[in-house]
């Protein structure tokens, strides 16, 4: 598929960085001599060796020349090491076989968020989110493309059905399509739903009806909080190189390390390479190789085992919540029960604002709910509230939603 006439117009703009790619396709060779590129000389580096201990057991250290690696400017798109890891972990968990040149480590998923708006939408452009969407995702549209085409959500996820109906509308009246579907399809961020089979599959078929780019964000797709079987990634159905996925550590290993990947088309991939070449020249190398060398050490299958352990922590305070939930909120509150992720989401009456109530209440309870305008690229969704299950204890939980709930009572009697 030809990108060139999808891209921004600030992205068509952009060249390679030259001295990046010089260093990229001579450094290699050996017996270079290179009076190039500007590197500091290693002797003048800080560090001695690095010691990494986990929880499990694991410990490593990085020394000599791979620590001069991690301290020394590195490739734009992945440690080389790291990029052959990953391809086999994207391997392992999708079933999915890449290539070298389709995948790119990013300093978490957020960074790709904002490459994909950046690449791709000029101001006047529009993409297509579910309403509710995550603040960050929408800030980092908002920075490029102010124009979105919310789509509600339901027990299955986004709805497929009202996508197709509004592009629909849009070929007929001859308006502009939008430059791209944006999904988050498991334990959304804040709807707490997982996108059913048959929508992923209608996705597929939207996006190829109408000729349009899939970026499927999915932090939270190994949350899986009761040992479901993992339904297909959207990028595994896709036939036709539609699909940009961003994987991310954040849930799975540490948030504050920062690290996340992209996988999709080479060219959309080579796209992002650029942009790291003049935004941060590269992820930081000393956390690609602490992640690399953690994933050679623990095996795929230890790791997940590690994963699927913390997801009984998870499940723990989820259970903890729905039990308080059926406890003391009044059956006017409506929610889904989460089956991934780290949120559930509340809708209150109608003639319910969200905003005011933890304003009203939320200090002198000392209880906090995120309301659902933060959600809205409209600022609808003002009787929605969002809670996470994810860092109190089961009994902080109990306290906190009999607290919500006495917050609701009170706003029912006010």
């Amino acid at each position: 598929m030809d990108i060139s006439d999808r891209l921004s117009d600030r992205a068509k703009d952009k060249k390679p960085s030259p001295i990046r790619e010089l260093s990229g396709k001579y450094l290699p060779i050996e017996g270079l001599i290179s009076l190039g590129g500007g590197y500091p000389n290693p002797a003048t580096f800080v560090f001695e060796q690095l010691e990494i201990g986990f929880k499990d057991g694991t410990q490593f250290q990085i020394t000599g020349g791979e620590l001069i690696g991690a301290s020394q400017y590195g490739p734009s798109d992945a440690q080389p090491l790291l990029k052959e890891k990953l391809l086999e972990w994207h391997s392992f968990k999708d079933g999915i076989q890449l290539h070298k040149d389709q995948l790119v480590v990013l300093n978490g998923s957020q960074e790709g968020l904002f490459i994909m708006a950046y690449l791709f939408t000029n101001s006047d452009d529009s993409i297509i989110i579910s309403e509710p969407s995550y603040p960050g995702t929408l800030s980092a549209f908002q920075s490029f493309c102010k124009n979105f085409i919310p789509i509600p959500i339901d027990a299955d996820g986004l709805q497929t059905d009202v996508i197709e109906e509004k592009l629909e509308n849009i070929v007929l009246t001859g308006e502009k399509l939008p430059k791209l579907i944006y999904t988050n399809p498991n334990g959304h961020n804040p709807g707490g739903v997982t996108l059913s089979l048959d929508r992923r599959k209608h996705l597929i078929e939207i996006a190829n009806k109408f000729d349009l780019l899939i970026l499927e964000d999915d932090p939270y797709q190994l949350l899986n909080l009761d040992n479901d079987k993992s339904l297909p990634t959207v990028q595994s159905l896709d036939t036709e190189g539609r699909v940009i996925r961003l994987d991310s550590f954040s849930k799975i290993f540490a948030p504050g390390l920062r690290i996340g990947y992209a996988t999709g088309p080479a060219d959309i991939v080579r796209q992002f390479v650029m942009f790291k070449q003049s935004a941060n020249l590269h992820t930081s190398s000393f956390i690609q190789i602490i992640l690399q060398r953690y994933l050679e050490k623990s095996g795929f299958d230890g790791f997940r085992q590690t994963i699927k352990k913390n997801c009984l922590l998870y499940r723990r305070n989820r259970d903890a919540m729905v039990a308080a939930v059926k406890k003391y909120l009044p059956s006017e509150v409506k929610y889904n029960v989460p089956s991934s992720g780290m949120f559930i989401w509340f809708e209150m009456p109608e003639n319910f604002n969200a905003e005011i109530m933890i304003e009203k209440y939320a200090e002198e309870m000392k209880v906090l709910l995120v309301p659902g305008s933060a959600f809205s690229a409209r600022g609808h969704l003002k009787n929605f509230m969002r809670a996470s299950f994810s860092m109190a204890t089961p009994q902080q939980i109990e306290e906190g939603i009999k607290r919500f709930a006495e917050m609701i009572r009170r706003e029912i009697e006010s």
